[in-house]
């Protein structure tokens, strides 16, 4: 059998979640280090030896020219370590025949053993995990139609192997520019594109209940334990990866501090609150051993000031239009941005009229298609001088 090599991506802050993800990965003989590529690293940080773990990060990579300056500015930070995936995982495919990426809140519980056979038996070589494997008529956050805004497949979990190359660069020409959370134009980062990746390059569904399991899921598979561990009482399966989804150590009752009122789960669950006291201490073991963190280096430029998100928008547009924009992360160039950046507001503004417009569209249609027959002209001229070129505008 094949022996799966593991990956996760993050920023130094999320190294505690990370180093447990590692320690559950070799409690069950993961022949492999985990490869943590953090986003906020270069050759120059300072990173400890750890066994289990092998360290990569941007420099590693085959990014073109000043790529590697130009996404951290185009992206925020959960962009940017999505957007990066794919490079990662052809980066490792070129040492291993098969290759799993797993959020850094990710935890392993049991052997991965059906991982392997069913990456040999996808024809693409892209194993995924869905949200949902069962109708549910629930609503609120966790409704089918939450999944029309999210994408149909959970991206804390997908592995590869070398057949999959073909679909890597394909993913990696969308996310490279529009690995984006922007809901006005369909978008939630990595996951909505696979939902058209697995369709063009054959990607198979893992149906089993324990993988990637989260606070959204338990509706359908809650965690109960036995004297073998932790399983999955609506199919029997294993619990194989408990994906803690915004969860915080120092809060002892909450499973996710994303979403309201979710200590119920593990009042209810004897197994489930076990399982997160079991990760919590892990956790905070990890943290005090590592010691703080730095904050995330590319929230803010050389001057110590904050970069906005519209200010990143524009800039996105600004590159992609093929201008030669001086970097927020090179001190040389700190003034030619100073300059760039003061200059920047009449495309910021442009862009944020941009997205008026298309929601007012969406929001408003009949409206708009009344506007749009009766003053033509005016509307042409609107759209061609203030919206930007998105394909979301008709």
């Amino acid at each position: 059998m094949t022996a799966l090599a593991f990956c996760t991506i993050l920023a130094r802050n999320y190294l505690p979640k990370a180093l447990t993800l590692s320690e559950s990965l070799q409690r069950f003989d993961s022949p492999h280090p985990l490869t943590i590529f953090l986003i906020d690293a270069t050759e120059d940080t300072e990173l400890p030896e750890i066994d289990g773990v092998r360290w990569m990060h941007p420099g590693h990579l085959d990014l073109p020219g000043r790529s590697a300056l130009e996404l951290p500015m185009s992206y925020d930070l959960v962009e940017f370590a999505t957007a990066v995936k794919p490079l990662v995982l052809q980066s490792l495919l070129r040492e291993h025949e098969q290759v799993a990426y797993l959020d850094p809140d990710t935890y392993q519980t049991s052997p991965m053993v059906e991982l392997s056979p069913a990456l040999d038996a996808s024809a693409g070589g892209i194993v995924l995990t869905p949200h949902y494997m069962t109708p549910t008529s629930q609503g609120g956050e966790f409704s089918e139609g939450h999944l029309l805004h999210v994408g149909v497949y959970n991206l804390g979990f997908c592995a590869v192997s070398r057949k999959a190359d073909d679909f890597l660069i394909w993913w990696w020409d969308h996310l490279a520019t529009e690995c984006l959370h922007d809901p006005i134009a369909g978008l939630f980062v990595d996951q909505k594109w696979m939902d058209v990746g697995s369709v063009l390059w054959q990607a198979s569904s893992l149906r089993h209940y324990g993988y990637n399991v989260s606070v959204a899921n338990l509706h359908e598979r809650p965690v109960e334990r036995d004297a073998d561990g932790y399983y999955i009482s609506s199919s029997g399966d294993r619990l194989r990866l408990f994906h803690f989804h915004a969860f915080d150590p120092d809060r002892p009752d909450e499973l996710s501090t994303r979403l309201e009122g979710t200590a119920h789960y593990r009042a209810d669950s004897e197994a489930l609150d076990t399982l997160c006291k079991e990760y919590a201490a892990t956790v905070l073991d990890k943290r005090a051993m590592l010691g703080p963190q730095p904050d995330y280096v590319y929230n803010t430029d050389t001057t110590g000031r904050k970069i906005p998100r519209r200010l990143r928008h524009a800039y996105r547009a600004a590159i992609q239009s093929g201008a030669d924009v001086p970097s927020p992360f090179v001190a040389a160039e700190a003034a030619a941005y100073e300059k760039w950046r003061r200059s920047a507001w009449r495309l910021t503004g442009r862009l944020m009229v941009s997205d008026v417009a298309k929601g007012v569209r969406y929001a408003l249609p009949e409206e708009f298609e009344t506007v749009k027959r009766r003053v033509p002209g005016l509307t042409r001229r609107f759209r061609d001088r203030y919206v930007e070129k998105t394909g979301m505008w008709g």
